[in-house]
């Protein structure tokens, strides 16, 4: 029995190595996430972010929530004649070739700002891109709006991918208002992460085998 004990203590402490060595390993695919360029681009001729005021104000601001630079999408306070305005930025087309249909993601951000009026919110929206467009999967953090505040709120959102992501993924950050006077949105984002966590087969496959090294000593002592 006390070998068993020392076996299976074994076992576990090897799962918990070998699992967090696979979590140490995920695979950050955000490009430009902290805007430490001081810009919406990397420096790559297709810009690390893809820019779309739609009518807002898109800027790269400093200080960053612990870093030099953070993105600001700000929606000018309204009139009741203005139209909508969804002010936003996309990471687009991330790990193609390299996410899996299913597969765990995890996405991490720093957010703050402020809202005038009534009508205005912030939306986070993840996209499983499809071979030419369309997506398998479209995904909003919580199912709705989130509201920024004065201070900086780290946020994580764990999730998984659709069944078809031929086009790899993209992460979209917007800021909302609709036709109401006196709407104004002001969000602030730093620190983006997009991170594909390890497929959890290994450390399965890791269990399994040392149960059946288990059982075989067991038999082996009587």
């Amino acid at each position: 029995m006390t070998r068993l004990r020392i076996n299976l203590t074994a076992l576990l402490s090897l799962m918990l190595i070998s699992n967090m060595a696979l979590e140490s390993s995920a695979l950050e695919l955000a490009v430009n996430g902290g805007f430490e360029t001081g810009t919406f681009n990397d420096g790559s001729p297709e810009a690390s972010w893809q820019q779309f005021p739609g009518g807002g104000i898109q800027s790269i601001v400093s200080p960053g929530n612990g870093s030099t630079f953070a993105a600001n999408l700000n929606v000018p306070v309204r009139s009741q004649t203005d139209p909508p305005v969804d002010n936003l930025i996309k990471n687009a087309n991330l790990g193609i070739g390299i996410v899996t249909p299913g597969q765990d993601i995890t996405i991490k951000w720093d957010m703050r700002g402020s809202l005038t009026g009534a009508g205005g919110v912030v939306f986070v929206e993840l996209f499983s891109e499809l071979d030419g467009g369309g997506v398998s999967k479209q995904e909003i953090y919580t199912n709705a709006p989130i509201f920024p505040t004065a201070d900086w709120q780290s946020f994580i959102w764990n999730t998984t991918l659709g069944p078809d992501v031929a086009g790899g993924v993209t992460l979209q950050l917007k800021a909302s208002c609709g036709p109401v006077e006196g709407c104004g949105v002001d969000a602030y984002f730093d620190n983006v992460s997009i991170s594909v966590i390890p497929e959890p087969a290994s450390v399965a496959l890791l269990g399994l085998a040392g149960l059946a090294l288990v059982g075989s000593r067991r038999r082996r002592n009587g």
